[in-house]
């Protein structure tokens, strides 16, 4: 076997497949929730400021919650 090749020249590909490669289920569910909260915030008469402000602040609390959740599962018991 020859050291200089490339890595990705020993790779096969697949069958060429019809169709759409599907979409992570989570990732669509938050452009959902954020779109949707956005679009609500805005059609309640919110000004944009407020709504990105209300999205980022929400959505940095999530990330935090959710981190501090999965640290709390997952510490080890003795």
């Amino acid at each position: 076997m020859d050291k200089r090749t490339y890595a990705h020249a020993s790779c096969a590909q697949g069958p060429a497949g019809t169709g759409s490669p599907l979409l992570p289920a989570p990732a669509v569910v938050i452009i959902v929730v954020v779109l949707s909260l956005t679009a609500g915030l805005a059609a309640w008469g919110q000004n944009l400021e407020t709504v990105i402000a209300t999205i980022t602040v929400g959505g940095l609390l999530a990330v935090e919650l959710v981190r501090r959740t999965v640290a709390v599962f997952s510490a080890r018991r003795v």
